[in-house]
């Protein structure tokens, strides 16, 4: 291995030296270290390319970081003002990659390995990084984090985007401060949306959450919210500490709502600009002032309050509903009143718990009113109350076999016309399939239970068909098999194909679950399921195929 062994050799032997000296001294102190260290080098390239958990992986990476010396790293990027050649041969292996990644978390003020983590970057690996807690310590980085969690995001609908809402969140509330980076981005799209913005504001909304509950720090959380609206934290402003009372206890009392009504109402009255309304369009906010305002309706105890209260309530909730711009110009104010004429409206002629001829004499009225987004959400948490009060009575009074309860039918309609308020029309019909009506035998249950699918159909052809599937993949073991293949039967009614493997995937599982009774069921069920198996390119639709019997066979 030693250049000069050869002419060592040769002028050894010319000085009389014995071969066998030679030969002997050669084998005695060979050690063979570089074609050990190039065995290693290929085991290692082999091992990387192969596997990124191996064992030898694994070693070496965590040698690499307990040696890494990050004050000599940075002092040679500095130097050089370019990445080392070993930090780019790693990139392009996603092993070593990770290897980096270790190194930025033990190292975040590194400046070489910041240089590092935003050629990874650049590089396309964004995704790999979502889960790095040092990420967020690198501006750029964590900009281009947030941006593809956003590009992400844009195609979403009502039916999954909670489910794409993961990788945002794991990115934006991996500390306090990315959460109010994130936060302060999200404030500064929605005001340049306008009245675009509702669903970014529904981002919003889930990040919140997601920091209440990991965090448990509420007071942090709503003076992030006061800031990002543009209020003072720990001032005197009386509107400030009224939205933060709210926040934390969830209530909305006479004097916070009084307080807002005042701050609100006499700025559109005396031509002043208005308090941000992003602050009332809250859910945190707006929900309590609205069922103190409206609770009654559907059973909520609620304070008996003078009527110059009760205006107030419904003027706070009209404003954040109604208004889309803080320029007391650029509001209608006879559209308000109009809205605030229909909630008065609504209120006194909504009848509460009615008999049956009661409420079809008001169906008329009811109609006209769910127009409107908001009192479509009055009716439709009135017609929610109005099924399950006194452990669903109405159907045991009223439940026919061949007549659909026209509760049923105005739920479909309010998601029809209202797409926001799908999530909450799903959880209503929920609450009638689940139910467990008192003296209905175990027959006429399945017929509710059918009549209720029926209904849930309509939300899949809405574009609502992931929370759908999910729920009944959710409750598949604890429901009888006949009442899920018709789910399915009814399902698969409402589409066709092609089929996106969000739907297909959950739904094949459903399928094998209730295989045995698919298998007994009706041709015309068994034959749209068999369409749908055909359609789907996917191993297992052609095994359950197989398993149904084709026509009129039975098994």
């Amino acid at each position: 291995m030693e250049p000069t062994t050869i002419a060592f050799v040769d002028q050894y032997l010319e000085a009389g030296g014995a071969p066998f000296n030679i030969m002997n001294l050669l084998t005695s102190s060979y050690q063979g270290l570089a074609a050990m260290s190039n065995m290693v080098e290929r085991d290692i390239l082999r091992e990387s390319r192969a596997s990124e958990n191996s064992p030898a992986i694994e070693t070496i990476s965590r040698k690499i970081v307990e040696k890494f010396n990050a004050g000599a790293a940075d002092a040679e990027f500095e130097k050089s003002e370019k990445l080392p050649d070993y930090i780019e041969e790693m990139i392009p292996h996603k092993a070593w990659r990770k290897t980096i990644y270790r190194l930025s978390d033990q190292n975040p003020k590194s400046t070489m390995l910041s240089a590092a983590l935003q050629r990874i970057a650049d590089e396309g690996f964004q995704a790999e990084m979502t889960s790095l807690s040092s990420a967020s310590l690198h501006t750029h980085v964590f900009y281009s984090l947030l941006v593809e969690c956003f590009e992400k995001l844009a195609p979403a609908t009502d039916e999954n985007i909670k489910e794409r809402m993961a990788e945002l969140i794991n990115t934006a509330c991996r500390s306090e401060h990315t959460y109010f980076m994130a936060l302060y981005i999200l404030s500064r799209v929605r005001q340049r949306l306008g009245i675009d913005a509702e669903s970014v504001r529904r981002i919003e909304q889930e990040l919140e959450v997601f920091m209440l509950e990991k965090y448990d720090r509420p007071q942090l959380a709503v003076n992030f919210r006061l800031l990002i609206d543009g209020f003072t934290v720990g001032s005197d402003d009386r509107i400030a500490n009224s939205l933060a009372a709210i926040y934390q206890s969830a209530y909305a009392s006479t004097g916070d709502v009084t307080t807002l009504y005042k701050g609100y109402h006499g700025a559109l009255v005396s031509g002043r600009r208005l308090p941000p309304l992003s602050a009332i369009r809250n859910e945190r906010v707006l929900n309590p002032i609205f069922e103190e305002t409206f609770g009654h309706i559907w059973g909520k105890t609620v304070l008996d309050r003078s009527p110059d209260i009760t205006n107030r309530y419904m003027w706070m909730v009209a404003c954040a509903v109604q208004c889309t711009s803080e320029d007391p110009n650029e509001i209608d104010k006879g559209q308000l009143d109009s809205l605030i004429a229909s909630m008065k409206d609504l209120d006194d002629n909504l009848p509460r718990r009615p008999i049956l001829t009661t409420f079809n004499s008001a169906i008329s009225k009811v109609l006209e009113w769910i127009n409107v987004p908001v009192l479509a959400r009055i009716v439709l948490l009135w017609l929610r109350d109005y099924l399950s009060h006194d452990d669903f009575t109405f159907y045991s009074t009223y439940f026919q076999r061949s007549e659909i309860p026209t509760p049923l039918l105005l739920l479909e309609e309010i998601g029809y016309r209202h797409p926001l308020l799908k999530p909450l029309v799903f959880e209503t019909y929920k609450d009638s399939f689940e139910s467990k009506v008192p003296e209905f035998p175990p027959e006429k249950q399945i017929d509710l239970q059918k009549m209720v699918i029926n209904r849930i159909a309509t939300l899949i052809q809405l574009n609502y068909a992931l929370p759908v599937v999910h729920y009944f993949l959710n409750k598949a073991e604890l429901t009888d098999e006949g009442i899920v293949a018709y789910f399915i039967y009814r399902s698969l009614n409402q589409l066709e194909g092609p089929y996106p493997e969000e739907f297909y995937s959950p739904m094949l599982v459903l399928i094998k679950h209730a295989i045995d009774a698919i298998r007994t069921s009706k041709e015309k069920e068994r034959a749209a399921i068999r369409t749908f198996l055909e359609d789907v390119d996917d191993d297992r639709a052609r095994s359950l195929l197989r398993m149904l019997p084709q026509n009129s066979e039975q098994p």
